[in-house]
């Protein structure tokens, strides 16, 4: 089976689309070409429907991305379709994975550079562990909130640019900020509007930034 094509590489507002059923396994559905994107790189999987029937999880394996569906489908394997993004789940995930890497650099620009060791995204919040023997200060994570919702008003572009040294790889670009990521993002920070930051601690050695929507 050839591998999906993924519209959601070059078009991260694409919301519906068509595509041709190339295969179906009990409730697991592929198809030429989609605008899910299956998660991966800390991102959660996008929801929606295909078909008129709602995709409930998302697998991929050798390049072919499976939309799992609720139900079995009712349409067959051939068949043209069409699939649609849930939107307003999808725009929050874009909005808090950009604002991410905003806080992100602003976190290092006052804490120093700390390893990330992990971070999840969904419509939610942004989750990032970082390798920290101590404690967030409040006052300058505070700090990093304001220059973080600064920037965000600014109204800068986000660029997704192809590295030239290594193919495959995409480069997020925002303003002074640089870094390799394949999610999903906005197309500037002012769709963004503010954000709140909030610190955890889920260990030790270990400090949690949480991004959410203002």
């Amino acid at each position: 089976m050839s591998a999906t094509v993924k519209l959601y590489d070059g078009e991260h507002y694409l919301k519906r689309f068509k595509a041709r059923v190339i295969g179906i396994d009990g409730n697991g559905v592929q198809l030429d070409q989609t605008a899910f994107y299956p998660g991966g790189g800390g991102q959660a999987i996008d929801t929606g429907f295909v078909g008129g029937v709602r995709v409930v999880d998302m697998l991929t394996s050798d390049g072919v991305i499976t939309h799992v569906l609720e139900t079995r489908p009712h349409f067959a394997l051939g068949d043209e379709i069409e699939g649609e993004i849930d939107w307003e789940r999808r725009y929050r995930i874009m909005k808090l994975h950009s604002a991410a890497h905003i806080m992100e650099y602003f976190l290092w620009e006052r804490f120093g550079h700390i390893e990330r060791l992990g971070s999840y995204v969904d419509d939610r919040k942004d989750r990032a562990d970082y390798a920290y023997d101590g404690k967030l200060s409040a006052e300058v994570l505070k700090g990093v909130e304001d220059d973080s919702n600064s920037f965000l008003l600014d109204g800068h572009d986000v660029l997704i640019l192809s590295d030239p040294v290594r193919p495959g790889i995409r480069i997020w670009r925002c303003g002074p900020i640089e870094m390799p990521c394949a999610g999903i993002h906005v197309r500037n920070t002012a769709e963004i509007g503010a954000i709140r930051l909030r610190r955890k601690n889920p260990g030790r050695g270990v400090e949690r930034v949480e991004t959410s929507l203002a």
